[in-house]
């Protein structure tokens, strides 16, 4: 596959780059190099039949655990060691101004 210069100008133009000349003559020849490559592997490889699509390379596991209902503390425990409180609840300084 052949990436022509005229490719190259409307994706610079659709990401407001601004190219030279030379840089979309440049970004054209790796373009098409790299577009080779995938057709080279593309010829040798034949990931249809037997491949498995996959997310990541590594094995994967969840880690996480089993939801188990469980008590909670009771608000005395809570509120044991807060600086200041008012009645069942936190007191904290106010930050929004009336």
């Amino acid at each position: 596959m052949s990436i022509k210069e005229d490719k190259i100008k409307y994706v610079a133009r659709l990401a407001r780059l601004k190219l030279t000349d030379e840089e979309v003559a440049l970004f054209a020849r790796q373009l098409d190099g790299i577009l080779g490559y995938v057709d080279k592997l593309n010829e040798r490889l034949d990931v249809a039949k037997d491949a498995v699509p996959m997310s990541h390379p590594h094995a994967a596991s969840n880690p996480f655990r089993e939801d188990e209902v469980r008590g909670s503390a009771s608000s005395e425990t809570v509120l044991a060691n807060a600086p200041q409180k008012k009645g069942d609840f936190f007191k904290v300084p106010r930050i929004i101004e009336e």
